[in-house]
């Protein structure tokens, strides 16, 4: 029967990879939304709740919502709605089934490029498994990320079959998976720098020609770029918030961060705060295995191109998230390593498929290496079953920090548990005295004690420090009504409608206090 050994044969790969995405992502499908972005992407998101419509993928098109550009990914979000409803867990599967699928295209583009099948299956082994990439799956809002991911890899594969034949119609399937690429997420801007990289190793055909035939790629880049750049130009951080010296410096740590994160996943959290940079305990270090790696890679590029060709995909296609631009407080975050990991993981699939007693010796460390990255990753996993368990974890691995005390705020609040919600509004208040958060959270535990005067307190104070914030000036409305003082809160309600036409709550608000 040897027609159905080699089925066999062929299709055991397959069975391992989903035999792991089971084992890694199986109970995701009983989680729900988290505090961080799942509101604005979906909970509260009027347009991806109606499901898909026409007003919809226009809107999907037109937006700037949540500082982004990805009509791509609003428009899957809003086809989960219509398919399964509001619903967490099916939006949850349906990130993992992306997930799957980019592992078992890239198994098929390693096993490709690298002419090893074993090899190929270590490749997308470690894409699948390893626990940076939690973030990005078990996140509903990080649809975007996996959605990238995957027309990314597509890219990827297209190009190398085009690199193999090249064809005007090979070509446009490369353009094609870009452009989708672009639409669900704008890191995909590094890809025509990757394809250059293919084309160093293993394809061997980098010629000025070849280069040039990137440019329309480069086009869309750039077309990308720009897009982006007016869409987060209000979340992006300039000199005068965080200097330009501080970030180059802190660019070099996190390169040397991420680094350590992908051979040693050991404390991983969904948020790391901002901290100093310590001279001798991060600076020095950073920069001697980021000039030790540099060296080698250079030092070898002959005799084993794959070392340099991992490295520079891991530099170059981290650029637009290392921070030199500083989108938001975090320092990093794991999600930005999805594509990046995959040009290191390629060279290290090269390593262990070179013949040789290294190659074996390699092969013997990493299978325990696999063990514990698909066990951290499970236990990863754990973490995002909500907002209290995500937030709590965050603050044991990164310590103190504003968004994390004020997400455990807001839970807690929803809860019903007033002491442990300002608990955590007065930290937050602590660490950053002007956040209009802070001030939000402890006057919503004010209000539900019936403490109007001081609720009324903390929303003039948090409406000093955020003037546009319609919910506040709604909820100075209602502690200024707990005090019978009818005519104030009447105009505050109306002020919040003047800022926000569509807040509800004070329209209903109004009309109760005959405005």
């Amino acid at each position: 029967m040897p027609g159905l050994r080699s089925s066999s044969i062929a299709f055991a790969p397959i069975a391992v990879l989903l035999a792991a995405l089971a084992f890694v992502y199986g109970r995701v499908g009983g989680f729900g939304y988290v505090a961080i972005d799942d509101p604005e992407y979906v909970v509260n998101n009027a347009a991806v709740r109606a499901g898909l419509t026409a007003s919809g993928a226009l809107w999907a098109f037109t937006t700037f919502h949540a500082a982004n550009w990805h009509p791509l990914t609003w428009l899957s979000l809003m086809l989960d709605v219509s398919l399964f409803g509001l619903a967490p867990g099916p939006a949850h599967w349906v990130n993992v089934a992306i997930h799957g699928s980019t592992s078992l295209l890239l198994y098929a583009l390693a096993t490709r490029a690298l002419n090893n099948a074993a090899a190929g299956l270590l490749v997308a082994l470690l894409f699948l498994i390893h626990p940076l990439h939690v973030e990005s799956v078990a996140w509903i809002a990080e649809r975007k990320d996996v959605l990238c991911g995957f027309f990314y890899v597509l890219s990827l594969f297209a190009y190398l079959r085009y690199a193999e034949r090249p064809g005007a119609i090979r070509y446009f399937a490369v353009l094609g998976a870009f452009a989708l690429a672009l639409l669900s997420k704008p890191m995909a801007v590094t890809l025509p720098v990757a394809l250059i990289l293919l084309d160093y190793w293993p394809l061997h055909r980098l010629r000025w020609r070849v280069v040039l035939e990137k440019l329309p790629l480069f086009a869309m880049s750039l077309a990308a770029g720009l897009v982006t750049l007016v869409a987060q130009s209000r979340s992006i951080s300039g000199v005068e918030h965080i200097p330009l010296w501080f970030r180059s410096l802190h660019a070099l740590v996190t390169y040397a961060t991420y680094l350590r994160d992908l051979v040693a996943p050991t404390r991983l959290a969904f948020f790391y705060p901002m901290h100093s940079i310590g001279f001798w305990d991060a600076l020095v270090p950073a920069l001697l295995v980021v000039g030790a790696i540099s060296t080698a890679a250079l030092r070898w590029r002959v005799r084993i191109p794959w070392l340099l060709f991992g490295w520079l995909w891991f530099l170059l296609t981290l650029v637009p998230a290392i921070g030199l631009v500083q989108v938001g407080i975090q320092s990093h975050a794991d999600r930005y390593m999805y594509v990046p990991s995959i040009g290191p993981f390629l060279a290290l699939g090269a390593a262990v498929g070179a013949p040789g007693a290294l190659a074996r010796k390699a092969l013997l460390a990493i299978v325990p290496a696999l063990v514990f990255y698909a066990h951290t990753a499970r236990l990863q996993v754990g973490y995002w079953y909500g907002t209290q368990t995500l937030a709590t974890h965050a603050l044991e691995v990164g310590g103190d920090s504003l968004p994390l005390h004020t997400m455990l705020a807001g839970y807690y609040l929803d809860q019903g548990r007033l002491e442990e919600a300002e608990s955590h509004a007065k930290r937050a208040l602590q660490l950053w005295p002007d956040s209009s958060y802070a001030y939000a959270n402890l006057g919503m535990v004010l209000l539900q004690k019936k403490q109007f005067a001081l609720a009324e307190r903390m929303f003039r104070e948090g409406s000093s420090k955020a003037p546009l914030d319609a919910n506040m000036l709604n909820n100075l409305g209602i502690a200024l009504e707990g005090q019978g003082r009818i005519e104030e809160a009447r105009q505050s309600f109306a002020a919040a409608l003047e800022k926000n036409p569509g807040l509800v709550q004070a329209r209903e608000n109004l009309r109760r206090v005959g405005g």
